[in-house]
């Protein structure tokens, strides 16, 4: 179909964001996967179902959440854990524990929250960027991210790698809700990850709190891999 002087086909699109996912690595059986926010491993069982022989970095600044991480992956090679967190710059940060893990923050709750705070801890962060540079790692598949609210800073510490196509998929929660004080909108993580050379590929497993938009799952495409992905 022609429109406007530009193609447009019909591109069969999944609501599990791994179909999108294994389509879009294509015959890539070895990913490297960046999981940020990893709490106690959900997503590293997804993406070691989906990706058997993928290598996974994975990022948990909680005390008693990774310890519960570490006691399932601590002896496996292919999977490497870091107790710290990951965000804008390498420093110190107070990261609030909740009494439910998954609601651990460095943002404070806000009207539609839960749980209560147990814990504040100063914790170590790290950016994507100096972190592939200390490690030797030349590109990330998948940079997951899941951090209650934090994905801008995630992001921000890695436009070296985006501005380089060195990132392939960012894969991460969006929260719509006041959730958290502070969040960032839409809107800026999506400017930043356009002019970094990302296209929005589908939104997932949409979560809704009175009646509304709570958080979804966001999926984008590094425009430069999917283009060179076209020609193999």
């Amino acid at each position: 179909m022609q429109s406007l002087g530009y193609k447009i086909s019909k591109t069969e699109f999944y609501k599990d964001p791994f179909e999108d996912i294994k389509r879009l690595l294509k015959d890539k059986s070895t990913p490297v996967i960046f999981d940020v926010g990893a709490n106690v491993g959900q997503s590293i069982n997804r993406f070691k179902k989906n990706f058997p022989k993928s290598t996974i970095y994975s990022f948990e600044p909680g005390q008693n959440t990774y310890l519960e991480l570490s006691a399932k992956y601590n002896n496996r090679k292919d999977i490497h854990l870091e107790n710290i967190a990951v965000g804008s710059e390498n420093n110190k940060k107070e990261f609030l524990e909740n009494e439910n893990s998954d609601m651990s923050s460095f943002l404070e709750i806000d009207r539609s929250g839960w749980g209560k705070i147990n814990n504040k801890i100063l914790v170590d962060t790290i950016t994507i960027d100096n972190y592939c540079q200390a490690n030797s790692i030349p590109s990330i598949d998948v940079l997951k991210s899941d951090t209650q609210g934090f994905e801008l800073e995630v992001y921000k510490g890695a436009i070296q790698m985006m501005k380089s196509n060195n990132i392939h998929l960012a894969y991460f929660e969006f929260i719509f809700s006041d959730m958290y004080k502070n969040l960032p909108s839409f809107d800026e993580i999506y400017k930043l990850l356009k002019d970094n050379n990302f296209r929005l590929v589908n939104f997932y497993d949409f979560h809704y709190q009175n009646g509304l938009i709570s958080w979804v799952d966001v999926l984008f495409v590094n425009s430069n891999y999917m283009n060179n992905q076209k020609k193999r």
